[in-house]
């Protein structure tokens, strides 16, 4: 985003602050906002290190492989196929921050019809069935009431303290729905103006110098209500063959596919790839959750990769003057929160006929919202035998990253494999290259100026990747955990630690501004921000959640 954006952004929020945070269905007072500075200030080393010390103790212990691993997709367990149904929930739950409790939605995994029904009996008392998909439920235990009921003549009743004890679960965890208000409606024309701004600043896309690549420009109809179209700009290699790949490149927040037309034009050379950046909207006022961080557009655009992709097909074919079929297998790529789009894209397309073509996920400092369900979600359903690669390159500790909360994240959820690395001195624009200098130079004033090596080792490491995910192969970057991994560049060796993510030498940023920017970032998120569609408002996307 430009400064000035940023700075549009700021002194409007500071305005709408204290009615946002007293806002009907949030659940919060007044008092709720003076906390959230207090919220959102990054945590302690110290205290960082004894929760993952806590969840590896749950987790097992076990080192990290040196080389990534993919489960097969055929891979099952043999045992009972309720057992992830019936997981208590310390080995489940993935908490985006300490201190803070999280309604997370999951999409709903499948589960066997004699699973959930109950066997005939005298007419017992109703009893509530948690849903399998949610992590939030009750933990059972051996005295709990099953799926099927208890097998004594004098248990098939539910005793009176059990079915209240149920009933308060499913209110805690099940708060009223959101509905929308005057500020969803002045708040959402407010950053369509200042998005529609930042499309007209940033221009076309446009292209390295000498670059083999071609970029032509389409519409992208998703499956929302009607069909809404977006810009899509697609980067075709100099060569199309049965060897060129498909992948698909999300921006991140405020921002648009043409400034990352420089990192989209490397990737499709470098990958013989097409490359397609779509610009979706960053509107987190929006009551259907038709956003690049809610639910809505996720399951949008995993609908385009299911059937025959004609939608997809259509664009590529219009965008490059001669009819495409896009290859099967491709992979998702995504930066900031477009990382988190990807993650939650990839959850959704768990069960689908898409699912085994997509190779990977490589997230380019992924950063999910505060309060957003969606990368817990993703990460609990792929798994086992629906498991998928993902891969983060992460930038230090400070606001921009959420305080490197998504290696966190991915650390807790998969302990005992590769999951990306940190550059060491990386900034969270090390990832984002565009053809419009004005716009460069301003997000490096918004979220700190990045150095050149790491900005080549950031491209280097990304390619690698999508190329070994496409191969099956380990030539790119990885390592044990916490290996330093030195990577050559032409403007000198930049510096990649495998995950979990160290300590910055030094703070990145002074300690108040980062502690204002995080709480800034953290406000929008936790109590402005929508994920799932608010009450009363329809959405017409036809993909459901899978897993």
């Amino acid at each position: 985003m430009t400064g000035a954006a940023a700075a549009a952004v700021s002194g409007w929020l500071v305005v709408i602050a204290p009615a946002a945070a007293a806002e009907p269905g949030d659940g919060d007072t007044a008092a709720a906002t003076s906390s959230t500075a207090e919220a959102s200030a990054k945590p302690k080393a110290a205290e960082r290190r004894g929760r993952e010390s806590a969840d590896s103790d749950e987790a097992g212990a076990g080192t990290g492989s040196a080389e990534p691993r993919r489960a097969g997709r055929d891979e099952r367990d043999g045992d009972d196929p309720d057992r992830d149904a019936r997981k208590p929930r310390s080995e489940k739950q993935i908490d985006d921050e300490p201190g803070v409790e999280q309604s997370v939605e999951e999409p709903a995994l499948a589960v066997p019809e004699d699973a959930i029904a109950p066997e005939p009996g005298p007419d017992p008392e109703p009893t509530v069935i948690p849903d399998p998909g949610d992590e939030s439920g009750p933990a059972e235990s051996e005295d709990a009431i099953g799926p099927e009921g208890n097998t004594g003549p004098e248990d098939n009743t539910v005793p009176e303290a059990a079915t209240v004890s149920v009933a308060r679960a499913e209110a805690a965890d099940n708060p009223p729905a959101r509905r929308p208000t005057l500020l969803n409606v002045v708040g959402g024309i407010v950053v369509d103006l200042l998005v529609g701004l930042i499309h007209v600043i940033d221009g076309p896309p446009v292209l390295l110098p000498n670059s083999t690549v071609t970029v032509r420009t389409s519409t992208l109809t998703l499956p929302i209500g009607g069909g809404r179209s977006v810009q899509a700009d697609w980067y075709f290699p100099a060569e199309i063959d049965d060897d060129t790949r498909f992948v698909y490149l999300q921006h991140g927040f405020l921002a648009s596919g043409p400034m990352y037309s420089h990192t989209a034009a490397r990737l499709a050379e470098r990958t013989n790839a097409i490359v397609m950046a779509p610009s979706l909207t960053s509107n987190f006022f929006s009551p259907d959750a038709a956003w690049v961080g809610g639910t809505t557009m996720h399951r949008a655009v995993a609908e385009l990769f299911t059937g025959d992709r004609a939608v997809l097909n259509e664009s590529a074919s219009t965008a490059a003057g001669y009819v495409i079929t896009l290859p099967e297998r491709f992979a998702f790529v995504g930066h900031s929160a477009g990382g988190t789009m990807v993650t939650s894209v990839a959850g959704y397309l768990v069960g689908t006929d898409a699912f085994d073509d997509l190779v990977g996920v490589v997230m380019l400092d992924g950063v999910e919202p505060a309060g957003s369900p969606v990368v817990g979600a993703a990460l609990n359903t792929l798994r086992d035998g629906n498991d998928a690669p993902i891969y983060l390159i992460s930038s230090e500790r400070y606001a921009w990253s959420r305080d490197g909360d998504m290696a966190d994240k991915l650390r807790l959820a998969r302990p005992d494999r590769f999951t990306g690395v940190g550059l060491r001195g990386g900034l969270h624009i090390d990832y984002m290259e565009g053809g419009n200098p004005l716009v460069q130079f301003a997000e490096y004033v918004v979220a700190g100026f990045s150095h050149k090596r790491n900005i080549e080792a950031a491209a280097d490491i990304t390619i690698g990747w999508v190329n070994d995910l496409f191969d099956g192969t380990t030539d790119g970057v990885y390592g044990a955990p916490g290996e330093a991994v030195e990577v050559p560049t032409p403007s000198g060796i930049a510096t990649a630690v495998v995950l979990p993510l160290g300590e910055p030498a030094r703070p990145v940023w002074p300690v108040l501004l980062d502690a204002v920017v995080s709480a800034l970032l953290d406000f929008i998120g936790r109590y402005l921000a929508v994920y799932e569609p608010l009450e009363a408002v329809s959405v017409g996307y036809r993909l459901q959640p899978t897993g």
